[in-house]
């Protein structure tokens, strides 16, 4: 059977006879399902692209009672941090034969329980998937995920997330991370350092400033609540921080920003006011968005793996779907890189 079959008069039976397998072989591996041996599972994805086979999705669905649909529940469809998940949770979820859906709920966690109940069972009426990725902050929202296991639904949630044993959590680790980045500016010389903190309703706000407050504490210093100044985890909010520390009869030598965004906003008060940095004003930020190697000067930051986040998170929830009893309760923490670049140095003298 020699060059690329079209794909319409492929079946399942050519797959298997190409690949000198079962049938039933060929639809475990098409199942994702586990327990395949990795040469057989090689033999017949050969086979399927190969033949340019496309298994139908609907006949998959009556078979196996499922939708092959994975659902992400987010709060915003305006944020750099939740796209790039999306984007690794689109590619996993394609190569294993499933869809992604992305639900944006505004608000969905300052709800109650019974409004949120009759929103997600309106929303789950329309088109219920197999599973749900939850993204902060409703991640760590107690309500959404009750609510969600009370359907029957499994959960993966991406972290932060203080939520012990329930269900798959994917982060990395934001404290140990903002500890790295605050020993990094202390190193270089400073003791008067800023602080720009985000959504106090996500987590790693939190986890971050307690890294913080942690890493000044080790070295012998103190938090000055002077230098601690609210944020939104946009530009604007950094970018009013920015004027304020800059205002300041004493202003800090270096600021630490909860994320990219309020860093580039605290880098361009800096710029508007003639404030020179690194020279006057070290910063650095979190997550290592698009932003952080646009602005000029580039950014010291922490480097998230979010396409990685997502795909994980897609994998680990399709891969839980193939067992009888579900999966077990987890923490998947992957590894994040401190990045330096150009935003920080020593403080200036005098």
């Amino acid at each position: 059977m020699a060059g690329k079959q079209n794909s319409k008069s492929a079946r399942m039976k050519d797959v298997a006879e190409l690949a000198g397998v079962s049938i039933k072989t060929v639809s475990r591996v098409l199942n994702n399902e586990p327990h395949v041996q990795e040469k057989l599972r090689r033999k017949v994805r050969d086979a399927v692209s190969r033949l340019d086979y496309v298994p139908s999705q609907s006949a998959r669905s009556l078979r196996g009672n499922k939708s092959y649909d994975v659902m992400l529940i987010c709060h915003s469809g305006n944020s750099s941090y939740i796209t790039a998940i999306q984007f690794g949770a689109v590619v996993a979820c394609q190569e294993l034969g499933y869809r992604l859906s992305i639900s944006l709920c505004e608000g969905l966690g300052s709800k109650p329980v019974a409004d949120i109940r009759q929103e997600l069972d309106s929303m789950m009426a329309r088109h219920r998937p197999d599973g749900v990725m939850l993204v902060a902050p409703y991640a760590s929202d107690e309500k959404i995920g009750f609510v969600l296991e009370e359907m029957g639904l499994p959960l993966v949630r991406i972290g932060p997330v203080d939520l012990h044993n329930r269900a798959i959590l994917v982060e990395i680790d934001d404290y140990k991370a903002a500890i790295e980045l605050t020993t990094h500016l202390i190193d270089l010389g400073h003791q008067r350092i800023g602080f720009v903190r985000g959504l106090e309703d996500q987590r790693s706000t939190h986890i971050r400033y307690s890294g913080f407050c942690v890493a000044l504490e080790a070295a012998g210093l103190k938090v000055d609540e002077a230098l601690v100044r609210p944020g939104a985890f946009d530009f604007q909010s950094g970018f009013e921080a920015g004027e304020y520390f800059i205002e300041m009869d004493q202003p800090p030598t270096a600021v630490f920003c909860s994320n990219d965004d309020m860093a580039a906003g605290v880098v361009s008060a800096c710029v508007s006011q003639g404030v020179n940095v690194p020279a006057a004003m070290s910063v650095v930020g979190f997550d290592d968005a698009d932003v952080a190697t646009r602005m000029r000067p580039l950014l010291t930051t922490v480097h998230q793996p979010l396409s990685e986040l997502g795909s994980t998170a897609a994998k680990e929830l399709i891969e839980s779907l193939s067992k009888d009893e579900g999966s077990e309760p987890r923490r998947i923490v992957l590894d994040y890189e401190f990045v330096l670049r150009d935003t920080t140095a020593a403080p200036p003298k005098g």
